[in-house]
């Protein structure tokens, strides 16, 4: 079971990426236009772009106030989050519970992120992937001052006109302590 999650992981971003990337049917391209009757409607990009980097903005004082209530929120009911070194998890009620085990032995957590993302929307407005480096510090569990920084990538899904959280990944560039 727990390979089955990757495999989501990817056909999520492949879908995404596909979906981002497409440039029009072909009668879009010669000029045509086609109307279709419940088409989806035209999308505002960079509205779009700007709601999700003010997400990544809160995200981070949420992250380092502990408010895994708040982070859970912004997960679909069935979202998934891969954590290193944990199996991913499904659920925003999962994914809470992972955040309060994650974050709940590191005192004066700060965390930074999202500042420099790439924001790909796709066409359609309904799905976006955001790229963004993160820098987290804090004292660990035997006192000690640590620091982790990498990239997280994170699908979202527009649901009733809010960006949630499908999929959240985090690859760390801190080497494993031996």
């Amino acid at each position: 079971m727990r390979r089955q999650h990757p495999m989501v992981w990817l056909a999520a971003v492949s879908i995404v990426a596909t979906a981002c990337g497409q440039s029009g049917s072909n009668a879009e391209q010669s000029g045509q236009s086609i109307a279709q009757a419940g088409g989806p409607a035209k999308t505002d990009k960079s509205a779009d772009e700007a709601a999700l980097r003010a997400i990544y903005q809160k995200l981070a004082g949420e992250l380092s106030a502990g408010d895994t209530a708040a982070i859970g929120a912004r997960f679909l009911d069935d979202g998934v989050e891969i954590t290193p070194g944990m199996p991913p998890t499904s659920g925003r009620e999962a994914v809470k519970k992972e955040f309060v085990s994650v974050f709940g032995s590191m005192k004066n957590l700060k965390v930074n992120m999202g500042s420099d993302a790439t924001v790909t929307v796709a066409d359609a407005g309904d799905l976006a992937v955001v790229r963004a480096p993160y820098r987290l510090t804090y004292t660990g569990p035997k006192g000690k001052q640590l620091e982790d920084h990498g990239t997280s990538l994170t699908v979202f899904k527009k649901v009733n006109g809010q960006w949630k959280v499908l999929i959240d990944s985090n690859v760390s560039e801190v080497p494993p302590s031996q």
